[in-house]
C-alpha cells in the first residue's frame, strides 16, 4: 500500500503528533524497521532500556504501539509510517512477520470479517462527518479571530509595523495552523515579504490585507456563491481537495509547450512551477510539484519541450493549476506560443479575470514588442505605444535580461501579480531564454 504525506496528516489526531512523528521519521530513532504486504513494524529506541514496539495493519488500516500515549495514532506510529513514505529502503521485506506483529494483524483480520460491510462503510462515515465537523468548527473560530486581528490592527494604525515587521502577524499566523485553516496561514506568511522600508509599503500591506478580509468573508457566505468560486475559496482557506478527485475529471489533451520551470526551497521542501501554453486551447495551466530536497524532479522537462498531454483542472471560475493526467509524452513537434498582445491587452486581461475570480493571484501572460528600460532606480518594460509595467524581477536578473535583448524588442512570457510584472522567459527569433 502506498501513502502520501497528504493521506497520513489525515490519520493525526492533531498538530502537535504530526510534528513529533515528522521528528522520528529518521532511521537513527529506530532499531527494527520491517515491512510485510500485511503490516509494517518497528522498534523505536525512548528514554527508556526498552524501545517502544510499533505496528501498522496495512490491510485494515490501523495502529498499535506500547508506548503509554493516549493519542491514537501516536507519534511512533506516525513517525513508522512518515519514515516509511520518505526511506522505505531502510525497511527489511520480510516473508514472514514477527511472531507480535502476526498474533496481533491475525486477532485484527478475524474481528474484521464478523463485521459486517455495511456496518463498516455506516462507521467510517459516521467518522468521517464527525472529524469535518470537528475540523469546520476550528476553521470557523480561527476565521472570526482572523477577522477581529485585521479589524484591530487597521483601528490601531499601520505606522508602526516596520519597527516590528518580522513579529507583528506571528501569533495570528500560528493560530491559523491551529485552526487548520493553512491557506489562511500562507497568506499571512507572505505579509512579511513586503520591503516595509520601501515607499509605497503601505499599500502592499492594506491591499493584502483586504483581500485576506474579503476571502474570509467569501468562506462565510459561501452557501451564496456558484459552486466553482466556492471550490476555490474553500481551497485558498485551507480545505484541500485530493488528486484522486481531481484526476477523476475529464482531462484536456493538447500539445503543451513548457513556458517556464520555476524551483523555490523552504525548510528542505522543493516547490516546482511548470507554466505550460495549449496549442490547441490557447490556455494556460499550472502544475505545481512539492519534493524533498534529496528527490528528483518526476517529470525531467525544461522550458521550451512540448509534451503531448492530457491535464485535469483544479475547480475555479478561472482554471490555471492542473494536474497531468495518464502519460505525458514528449514531442519532436515544435510550436511557438504566438502573441501579438502589448501591455494594455495585459491590463485588459487582467481586468477580466478579477472580475470574476478576485482571489486570482498569479496571471500568466505573453507580452510582445517589449523592451526593458531602467530609469529612476526603477526597471520597466515599456511596448510600442509607450505605456509601461513595473518589473518584479530581481536587479540580477534585470541585467541578464538586458544582456539577452541588447535593449532590442522582443516576445516574453511573465507572470502578473500585485500590479507587477515577473518576467520568466524571453522569447527572440524563435529561441527561448529562460531567466528563472
Amino acid at each position: 500500500m502506498k501513502f502520501t504525506q497528504e493521506q497520513i496528516l489525515k490519520f493525526a489526531p492533531d498538530d502537535a503528533s504530526v510534528k513529533a512523528g515528522k521528528a522520528l521519521a529518521t532511521p537513527s530513532k529506530w532499531v527494527v524497521t520491517a515491512a510485510h504486504e500485511k503490516a509494517l513494524w518497528g522498534d523505536c529506541q525512548g528514554s527508556g532500556k526498552t524501545p517502544y514496539k510499533t505496528i501498522i495493519d496495512l490491510v485494515n488500516l490501523a495502529f498499535k504501539c506500547s508506548c503509554p500515549s493516549r493519542k491514537f495514532p501516536c507519534k511512533h506510529g506516525l513517525g513508522l509510517l512518515f519514515l516509511y513514505v520518505s526511506h522505505s529502503s531502510v525497511f527489511s521485506c520480510e516473508e514472514n512477520m514477527a511472531p507480535h506483529v502476526e498474533e496481533w494483524i491475525n486477532k485484527r483480520s478475524a474481528k474484521q470479517e464478523e463485521k459486517r460491510p455495511k456496518e463498516d462503510a455506516v462507521a467510517d462515515e459516521k467518522a468521517q462527518q464527525k472529524r469535518i465537523e470537528a475540523r469546520t468548527k476550528k476553521v470557523d473560530s480561527g476565521i472570526e479571530e482572523l477577522r477581529l486581528w485585521i479589524k484591530d490592527l487597521v483601528r490601531s494604525g499601520i505606522m508602526h509595523i516596520p519597527q516590528n515587521a518580522y513579529d507583528f502577524n506571528k501569533n495570528i499566523v500560528a493560530r491559523m495552523v491551529d485552526a487548520q485553516a493553512g491557506g489562511l496561514a500562507n497568506n499571512l506568511k507572505r505579509l512579511n515579504n513586503i520591503n516595509f522600508y520601501k515607499e509605497g509599503w503601505q499599500k502592499s500591506l492594506v491591499k493584502s490585507l483586504s483581500k485576506t478580509y474579503l476571502l474570509t468573508e467569501a468562506y462565510k457566505n459561501q452557501q451564496l456563491l456558484p459552486e466553482d468560486l466556492k471550490q476555490e475559496v474553500r481551497s485558498l482557506v485551507g480545505w484541500n481537495i485530493s488528486k484522486e478527485e481531481i484526476l477523476a475529471n475529464t482531462g484536456i489533451t493538447d500539445n503543451w509547450y513548457v513556458l517556464s520551470i520555476d524551483t523555490t526551497e523552504d525548510n528542505n521542501l522543493k516547490t516546482e512551477k511548470i507554466w505550460l501554453y495549449g496549442e490547441k486551447t490557447k490556455c494556460y495551466a499550472l502544475i505545481i510539484n512539492f519534493y524533498t530536497t534529496i528527490q528528483a524532479n518526476a517529470n525531467n522537462l525544461i522550458p521550451g519541450d512540448v509534451v503531448h498531454a492530457a491535464l485535469a483542472f483544479y475547480p475555479s471560475p478561472t482554471p490555471l493549476r492542473a494536474l497531468f493526467k495518464g502519460e505525458v509524452k514528449k514531442e519532436n513537434v515544435q510550436f511557438f506560443p504566438e502573441t501579438q498582445s502589448n501591455i494594455a491587452d495585459l491590463f485588459r486581461h487582467v481586468s477580466g479575470l478579477l472580475a470574476i475570480n478576485p482571489f486570482a493571484e498569479e496571471i500568466p501572460f505573453l507580452l510582445s514588442s517589449v523592451k526593458l528600460i531602467f530609469e529612476n532606480e526603477t526597471w520597466f518594460l515599456v511596448d510600442s505605444d509607450q505605456k509601461l509595467i513595473l518589473l518584479s524581477n530581481s536587479e540580477d536578473e534585470c541585467w541578464l535580461i538586458l544582456s539577452i535583448t541588447k535593449g532590442n524588442s522582443f516576445v516574453c512570457f511573465g507572470i502578473y501579480q500585485n500590479e507587477q510584472f515577473n518576467l520568466a522567459s524571453v522569447f527572440i527569433n524563435d529561441k527561448q531564454y529562460p531567466i528563472k
